[in-house]
């Protein structure tokens, strides 16, 4: 059975626009501190993650959908989950909902690069084998 991390996200007043609508890039930012939480959910603990002195997991690429506006005071659910794995990378889901309506769906893609000789390589086993229950059923 495959597992989705689920939390929740209550916008702040400051992070709308003159508008009142929430301003577009700070979306990578709810995706991201959502992956900090997932992480542990995934078996890390911060540290082990951020500071791994073998291994850094830089973004390779990130690309957000939204599909309904996000207001100040509202809170909604994010779901998140592995969308896919290669062989040096793996690509993160985040799925923003208020209810049954979907809001915003934010993909982002990690390398794995190493260190030592700064080149990509391939998802260390531990990484792929914590990642991997969350991937994204088809």
């Amino acid at each position: 059975m495959n597992k989705v991390f689920r939390t929740k996200k209550t916008l702040t007043f400051r992070e709308a626009d003159p508008a009142k609508i929430m301003f577009f890039g700070n979306i990578y930012g709810f995706a991201h501190d959502a992956f900090e939480q997932f992480i542990v959910d995934a078996g890390y603990t911060w540290k082990e993650y951020f500071q791994d002195q073998n291994y850094a997991i830089p973004l390779r690429h990130s690309e957000a959908n939204y599909l309904a506006p996000f207001f100040p005071g509202e809170t909604y659910d994010i779901s998140v989950m592995v969308a896919s794995f290669g062989e040096t990378s793996f690509k993160m889901k985040y799925v923003f909902t208020q209810g049954d309506k979907i809001h915003a769906v934010v993909t982002m893609v990690h390398s794995v690069l190493d260190l030592k000789t700064k080149q990509k390589t391939a998802i260390p086993a531990l990484m792929k084998s914590r990642l991997e229950p969350y991937l994204e059923k088809n």
